[in-house]
């Protein structure tokens, strides 16, 4: 993936490879969904071969796997930056060309996880995971692991979306673009209500969408 990085100190750092990534970030690079230990993998895969057997799937989750199978795979590239914005909201990530209606964004990887009750709200890279239409016991944790779309910010008014789909015998969490999007612009999608309910949302996000 063409990838460039805009410090907070203003310098401009090509991004070549996943050891790049860490180095400048600080976050280890994810290109796929990981899981925590071998044990964790091989329950989800189970639970989700199971969701199969007996129709829990719904069929938009299956379409959408269809659909967005290439960029699952590894097999869609978009020209981006990651650039500073602010001590409050941190980075945030812009387009350098145009992304289509409809088109693939990325996934959103991390580590794939036993959800914990106590200090879950002050990670702020948790994202649930779900098997079917039902909210199961993990979560993708993306605050020390993941990739591009760790960085992508809350907006109210968004240019993307979120999907969970059903590719390779596993659900996946996609980001989409839900209209054009032209050049320079800054990827944003709407993190929902539940996020915020103990979180304080910024204030100015919205007016720092253009480049």
């Amino acid at each position: 993936m063409p990838l460039k990085v805009i410090t907070s100190r203003g310098e401009t750092i090509p991004i070549h490879s996943p050891k790049d990534f860490e180095n400048v970030l600080g976050v280890e690079f994810l290109p796929h969904l990981a899981f925590i230990d071998s044990m964790t993998e091989r329950k989800v895969r189970a639970k989700c071969d199971k969701a199969e057997k007996r129709g829990w799937i719904l069929p938009r989750q299956k379409w959408l796997g269809h659909f967005y199978a290439k960029g699952v795979r590894g097999g869609a590239a978009l020209d981006l930056t990651i650039a500073w914005i602010d001590d409050k909201v941190g980075y945030g990530v812009w387009t350098n060309g145009t992304i289509p209606a409809n088109a693939y964004v990325g996934e959103y990887t991390g580590i794939l996880r036993k959800r914990r009750f106590f200090g879950r709200w002050k990670n702020y890279y948790c994202f649930d995971y779900y098997i079917g239409e039902m909210r199961s016991h993990y979560v993708i944790d993306a605050e020390k692991a993941g990739n591009h779309t760790h960085f992508i910010n809350h907006s109210a008014t968004p240019n993307l979306e979120t999907a969970s789909l059903y590719c390779d015998g596993l659900f996946h969490v996609i980001v989409h673009a839900i209209k054009d999007i032209p050049a320079g612009t800054q990827l944003c999608y709407d993190y929902g209500e539940n996020y915020w309910k103990k979180r304080e949302k910024p204030v100015a996000l919205a007016a720092v969408t253009q480049r």
